[in-house]
């Protein structure tokens, strides 16, 4: 059956939420996502706008079903981004597209994501390699910081874990907590780790260097950042080093809190991104620093997903077994919303 085909007879649309972009794709006859798209949300007005675009593109004129992952909580039929202008009602979405819908959070697809990508997909950060079983988690900074957990038994256990108060790990963290406290009221790990956050780090970092009154308000966005830091800059370099160890902490708390024997699994745009930064060694030194419990840190492992868009895998997932995954248990007030 080819694609044509498919679309005609009615298409299964997947889609990717985020804060920035909204990444829409097709699932073809093998029920991997084709046709992928990458849309800035900024472009239009509501997530319908983006569907409708998305569908004349393509001349899909028939649906059979829609599954979108969200970069937010789930638990409520009213559905809000908090790093995005977009919000709607499940129950009025799925009556204006005329097909069932499916809406999970958007790391509850990264962890579906897992079990459909190859060893080739999959680039290990240590030597550390997941056993036959044990709990994983996946988080990623994007516009925001997204955390879930997958159990040992499969089941999909959602979070905001970016949300949680940043903790500083050195005398150079202290410094920054205390300045970017006059930035905002409370210093979240999302607040360093993300888009956003890498230009929070650029700015504290500035105000260390040149003090308060030469560094000024606004300064460049993670993209120039990233682009500084390519040139040398000393700042920038800065910045992406502090980004790095933050996450790396941040990542070996998550290990911690949900005892991943089955490893802990990096995605996000920002990480996409700077990875070309990212020192192995000192990642794993500072995942593993966790004092009485560094032994179990230093045989947790670690690996960065090299697909491009695991967000949309991880709705084709859901579609194959969306009772499972609408059902009320557990896992899923917070994570899949039917």
């Amino acid at each position: 059956m080819s694609d044509r085909a498919l679309v005609d007879d009615g298409a299964r649309i997947v889609g990717d939420l985020g804060g920035t972009h909204a990444r829409l794709a097709t699932l073809g006859p093998s029920g991997a996502p084709t046709r992928v798209e990458v849309l800035t949300c900024a472009d239009y007005p509501r997530v319908e706008d983006a569907l409708a675009a998305y569908r004349s593109k393509h001349e899909i004129r028939a649906l059979l079903e829609v599954c979108l992952a969200v970069a937010g909580p789930v638990d409520q039929d009213r559905v809000d981004l908090p790093n995005s202008h977009w919000e709607f009602s499940r129950r009025e979405l799925e009556a204006h597209l005329g097909v069932p819908l499916l809406v999970i959070n958007d790391f509850a697809a990264q962890a579906l994501s897992l079990d459909l990508l190859s060893p080739e997909e999959l680039i290990w950060l240590g030597s550390p390699r997941p056993g036959v079983c044990g709990a994983r988690g996946v988080l990623g900074p994007g516009t925001g910081l997204g955390v879930a957990v997958r159990t040992d038994g499969g089941e999909v256990i959602p979070s905001e874990g970016g949300h949680v108060g940043f903790a500083p790990a050195s005398d150079h963290e202290l410094d920054l907590l205390r300045i970017l406290r006059g930035r905002f009221p409370r210093v979240s790990f999302e607040r360093l780790l993300s888009g956003p956050g890498l230009e929070n780090l650029h700015w504290a970092n500035r105000i260390l260097e040149l003090g308060a009154g030469r560094a000024g308000e606004t300064g460049p966005s993670a993209p120039e950042i990233a682009t500084l830091a390519d040139q040398g800059d000393a700042v920038a370099l800065r910045s992406v080093t502090d980004f790095f160890a933050i996450l790396a902490t941040f990542a070996g708390d998550v290990a911690l809190m949900a005892w991943t024997e089955g490893g802990i699994y990096l995605s996000g745009g920002v990480t996409r991104r700077l990875v070309r930064f990212l020192d192995v060694e000192r990642f794993r030194d500072r995942f593993e620093d966790k004092g009485r419990f560094a032994h179990f840190c230093e045989r947790v492992p670690v690996a960065w997903i090299g697909v491009e868009h695991p967000g949309l895998l991880g709705c084709a997932a859901a579609l194959a077994d969306p009772d499972r995954w609408s059902q009320a248990g557990r896992h899923a007030p917070a994570g899949v919303s039917r």
